[in-house]
């Protein structure tokens, strides 16, 4: 079985598709009646909590999609999927009687909980504000003529000075003369001194700049690194989204996981799996499906228990693109006896 949320047509901030595609039935469901758990073993309430209580889901309306059936859902169900970075099971009642589990995959960077609605309104608004300033250039013009015709008066008052007294005329000249006499006397005394001190402080003015500038230069181009010592510094979103932009190879992908699963930032560390194996990375998907296949599973804080449904989910993603892969193949026969 294949349970898949996809976004809806056109893009709804809070809706969405959900897709189930079951296994040798080709019929298209009229009606879902299914049940959301997450890892902590807690199912999804009407009021978007979660409990220990089982709760069912019933859907109607049910349309052909992908191979498989379409249901269209709302805020109820997206909403707390899109909260949570845990990998959810999906388990479903059949009119049969049957049910079938499986882990609900969801195209994350498509979809857009409820309370994305409105936001992108407000980023309009603020670059029309910029676009308001450049306006009074011309008005420096006429403070320039203001400032040269009050220039014309100022000879005027020239011709009144000589009337004063012209006995002015040696008490200046004496008065200069003391203030020369006076200066001589201080470079006689301060001028040696002054000559030695200059140089030091010409010296060491240079120093300053010349360390501050490579401190600028290496800070900018790290910031949206695809690397481990980005992972606190970033949000879970915005670390996914680089690495996923950065396309690395396959090892280097499994580096990063590894380094998100020690420092446990599980969210990370299954986005990038999932990303990736959807996206038929042989190899990541691989991986992906060891994490819960008990045969190899290891527990850690991001990958507590093994679970078969989940491992054969992986191992038959892997079969989508290469059918003849031995080890999904075996494991999937082994997991399903």
């Amino acid at each position: 079985m294949l349970a898949k949320i996809f976004p809806s047509q056109p893009a709804v901030p809070g809706t969405a598709q959900l897709m189930i595609r079951l296994r040798g039935e080709q019929a298209v469901l009229s009606n879902l009646t299914f049940s959301l758990c997450n890892n902590e073993q807690n199912y999804l309430q009407p009021d978007n909590s979660w409990s220990s209580a089982p709760h069912w889901f019933t859907i109607d309306g049910g349309y052909p999609f992908n191979n498989g059936s379409g249901f269209r859902i709302g805020p109820t169900l997206l909403d707390p999927l899109l909260e949570r970075a845990s990998q959810v099971q999906i388990q479903l009642q059949l009119a049969s009687g049957e049910t079938r589990s499986t882990t609900l995959q969801l195209v994350r960077d498509e979809l857009f909980s409820s309370d994305a609605r409105g936001q992108t309104g407000n980023y309009s608004g603020s670059s029309v504000l910029t676009t308001l300033a450049p306006t009074p250039p011309p008005e420096p013009v006429l403070v320039a003529e203001s400032v040269l015709i009050p220039a014309e008066p100022l000879p005027s008052p020239a011709p009144s000075q000589p009337k004063r007294s012209g006995s002015l005329i040696p008490m200046i000249a004496a008065g200069l003369l003391v203030l020369l006499i006076v200066a001589g006397a201080l470079w006689w005394f301060i001028g040696r001194d002054s000559d030695h001190t200059l140089p030091a402080t010409m010296d060491k003015q240079p120093a300053v700049p010349t360390v501050a500038v490579p401190a600028v230069a290496v800070a900018k181009p790290d910031a949206s690194e695809c690397s481990p010592a980005n992972l606190a510094s970033q949000s879970e979103l915005d670390f996914v989204q680089n690495c996923v932009q950065q396309k690395l190879d396959s090892d280097q992908l499994l580096t990063i996981i590894q380094a998100a699963k020690d420092v446990k930032k599980c969210g990370v560390a299954q986005r990038l799996y999932a990303n990736r194996a959807q996206g038929g990375d042989i190899k990541i998907a691989l991986a992906y499906a060891s994490e819960y296949d008990p045969l190899d599973h290891k527990p850690s804080e991001c990958f507590k228990t093994a679970d078969p449904d989940t491992a054969a989910y992986w191992y038959e993603t892997v079969l989508q693109t290469e059918p003849e892969n031995p080890k999904a193949k075996q494991r999937i026969e082994e997991l399903r006896k």
